[in-house]
């Protein structure tokens, strides 16, 4: 098994990485391994041969992942990224420990048509077949055995779940943000004190604004984490909330300064 703390290098443990990938699929292309990984196909073929000295996190981690088990994953990411995994226990200290969803059902979460199955199963109610049909229909149930015979989902004493809490990548957070603004926020409850929509921006001095604004959106995370997990907070009713924040325009001084190489 591959472990980051072998290698000295990430361009080399990446390129390992990539030719262990290769001999799991070896009737794939480069071209239709670096789509099954969601990695654009010229940077997939230039980090396989160690042109790129750093890639982005989000492209690093889902050739990791591929290969690696959770503790090796996040073994790699003390090792080659420890900004990130440093800025991930501040932001997220609750997550800093919890593995990452596995990639084979990462990509339920963000398919439109089954991200609401896979976040109701991963709830600490759980989902059942009753829930399912009611709420989905018998469409509904297909998807939910399809989910369970391909070992994404598994159901027990009548209820279907993923074990253990789950941690998921960037891009995935932002296609089930996106998913639950677009397919589940009820426009017409607005104003009854049922949901709530806004949206701030205005030119200012990135260098101060940005700063404050990360600091309100991780105290507002932390506090609707508690509030979601308080003993008196347990029921069988989906709420959601999500938190975000950016800048409108991306400048070239947003790269690594000690790497003109970093791919976003």
């Amino acid at each position: 098994m591959l472990e980051a703390s072998h290698f000295e290098d990430l361009s080399d443990f990446l390129e390992s990485c990539v030719s262990k990938i290769k001999k799991s699929y070896p009737r794939f292309s480069s071209l239709q391994l670096a789509k099954r990984l969601g990695i654009p196909n010229s940077t997939f073929d230039r980090i396989s041969k160690k042109e790129v000295t750093k890639p982005s996190f989000n492209y690093a981690l889902k050739i990791v992942q591929e290969v690696c088990e959770d503790e090796s994953v996040q073994s790699f990411i003390k090792k080659f990224y420890p900004k990130m995994y440093e800025d991930f226990s501040t932001v997220y200290p609750g997550n800093k420990d919890v593995p990452f969803v596995a990639p084979e059902a990462e990509v339920y979460f963000q398919d439109p048509s089954t991200f609401e199955l896979m976040l109701m199963a991963t709830t600490n109610a759980g989902l059942t077949r009753a829930k399912t049909l009611d709420e989905f229909g018998k469409r509904g149930i297909s998807t939910l055995d399809k989910l369970i015979q391909n070992g994404i989902l598994r159901e027990e004493n009548d209820k279907i779940s993923i074990e253990g809490p789950v941690n998921a990548k960037q891009d995935t957070v932002h296609r089930v943000l996106q998913n639950l603004v677009k397919l589940n926020y009820d426009l017409e409850s607005f104003g009854d004190h049922k949901n709530w929509l806004s949206v701030q921006y205005e030119s200012v001095k990135s260098e101060v604004v940005v700063p404050k604004l990360r600091e309100i959106c991780i105290e507002a995370n932390q506090k609707i984490r508690e509030l979601m997990n308080a003993p008196e907070s347990k029921g069988s009713d989906v709420v959601w909330a999500g938190i975000v924040m950016d800048s409108l325009a991306k400048h070239s001084d947003l790269l690594d300064n000690n790497d003109k190489k970093v791919l976003q």
